[in-house]
């Protein structure tokens, strides 16, 4: 107690842990935490203070430390919550506290809603230059879309999904997060050098439409009994599949999954002893397609 009355806070709290290691005591707890708080230690008081939640809840005083601890580690909701039933509570004793610490969290949201603003222009920025990165790049930075708001995504979303310079599997993948955040708007997005226009809304991730599980099922029975042919396969499928959303279903129409898994092997495996029907106009028309994806992907690769 010496070294806190001579002000040497930081040496007192060295004591104090010393002392609570012998003996975990709610008052000594208490004086522990009121002194980080006071040397700005927030995340080692909140542990403290959560190790004895329901002695601070217990008493007004002590919970009046506590959410302050809570304010000051980021935890808003959590904050609220116990502000909020304070303040509804006509026995409270403490109203100016309460009422102190009630704007103390609402500067404090203010202060984050801005800087949450700010990083999401930040990010928007770095994203909407996407088609000018190569493509290593635009694969590395697009793991920062995921952190943008619906409005700001849906903006992005406008400019890059008609770029011609952006990946196409980097545009599948910005249009299958729009499909899961049930984006409602049509868009514009360019698919093989063709403007069309669709609505997220109505779309399916890539992973949950009928054509993917269809070909990966027969994909599976296929090569069920050759597992190192069947990952490279796999990864095979996914690329095309990829490269063609979100309308492979007007290229992989039903019938043709068998045709499919051929010509998937057959990348994979030239020497592939399945014979493909070449003068079949389905598999002609297939082949023609996994030549023009591959022609694609390789433009891509010359950046």
């Amino acid at each position: 107690m010496t070294n806190l009355q001579e002000g040497n806070i930081v040496h007192a709290i060295d004591c104090m842990k010393k002392a609570y290691a012998i003996k975990e005591d709610d008052s000594l707890n208490i004086l522990m935490v009121s002194s980080l708080l006071q040397v700005e230690e927030y995340e080692e008081a909140l542990l403290l203070a959560e190790s004895k939640h329901k002695f601070y809840e217990a008493d007004e005083k002590r919970l009046l430390i506590y959410i302050e601890i809570l304010i000051e580690n980021n935890q808003m909701l959590k904050a609220e919550k116990y502000l909020n039933d304070q303040l509804a509570d006509q026995n409270t004793q403490y109203l100016d506290s309460w009422l102190r610490l009630e704007n103390k969290l609402n500067l404090r949201k203010e202060m984050q809603k801005k800087a949450t603003q700010k990083e999401q222009e930040k990010i928007f920025r770095q994203l909407y230059s996407l088609p000018s990165l190569n493509t290593l790049e635009q694969f590395s930075k697009m793991k920062d879309v995921y952190q943008l708001s619906n409005s700001h995504l849906i903006k992005l979303s406008e400019q890059l999904l008609v770029n011609p310079y952006l990946h196409p599997l980097v545009r599948a993948t910005l249009f299958s997060l729009l499909t899961e955040r049930e984006i409602d708007k049509p868009l514009k997005y360019l698919w093989f050098g063709e403007m069309k226009t669709i609505n997220p809304l109505n779309m399916l991730s890539i992973d949950k439409k009928p054509t993917t599980i269809i070909l990966f099922k027969e994909l599976e029975e296929v090569l069920s009994k050759n597992p190192s042919l069947y990952e490279l396969a796999e990864n095979e499928l996914n690329t095309l599949l990829l490269m063609l959303y979100p309308f492979e279903e007007e290229i992989v129409y039903s019938g043709s999954e068998n045709e499919w898994i051929e010509a998937v092997i057959k990348v994979i495996n030239p020497s592939d002893t399945t014979q493909l029907n070449e003068d079949n106009t389905k598999q002609i028309s297939i082949n023609n397609w996994v030549n023009k994806i591959h022609d694609e992907l390789l433009r891509f690769e010359a950046q």
